[in-house]
């Protein structure tokens, strides 16, 4: 998606959430801090104003993966999607990466804003099938590219975040060791 559109989604979708009534004002989150902690019962989604924050879960094995970043305006809904819609207990956990702001809305609102808020019934669809191709993207390459394709692709996606990431993090992100990243990232 081109960086232009992406932007404007983002600056459309602050202005949207600026115009309603919400309930939540704006929360700040310390480097570290915790939006969902693992086994906690989702009952918000986050509109990141600015920031970094990341998702990671636990593997069967007991490694901790990431398996998103959440940072404006690219990835700004932060949530747990599946726990969120489910209701269920988290299966992750969404951590700040840096100091960072966001607005986050109750699930019992977030349906109330579906059902009477057209505009925003149709923000969220689009940004709900965004974050599909997104997904669907990742998957692909993960099941398609090697560990020297996946560094490449995010290396020319996430210029940006390759200053800002531990080198352990974008290994994660990219589930590879961090030994074969630094091994890949001299020959480049």
């Amino acid at each position: 998606m081109d960086k232009k559109k992406i932007i404007s989604r983002y600056q459309l979708t602050l202005d949207l959430i600026e115009s309603l009534d919400l309930k939540n004002s704006v929360v700040e989150l310390k480097k570290g801090d915790y939006f969902i902690d693992y086994g906690e019962k989702i009952k918000k989604i986050g509109i990141l104003i600015e920031g970094f924050l990341y998702a990671n879960y636990l593997s069967t094995g007991g490694t901790e993966w990431i398996s998103r970043f959440f940072f404006p305006p690219n990835n700004f809904i932060v949530s747990n999607h599946q726990s969120f819609y489910h209701g269920k207990n988290s299966t992750e956990s969404i951590r700040a990466y840096e100091d960072s702001k966001l607005i986050y809305i109750e699930k019992e609102e977030f349906k109330t804003l579906l059902d009477n808020q057209p505009k925003f019934e149709r923000t969220v669809r689009i940004l709900a099938e965004e974050s599909y191709i997104q997904a669907m993207e990742r998957i692909h390459s993960f099941q398609s590219l090697n560990a020297e394709q996946r560094i490449r692709k995010f290396l020319r996606e996430y210029p940006e975040l390759t200053q800002k990431l531990q080198r352990q993090h974008i290994a994660s992100y990219l589930g590879i060791h961090r030994n074969i990243l630094t091994r890949i990232l001299y020959k480049l």
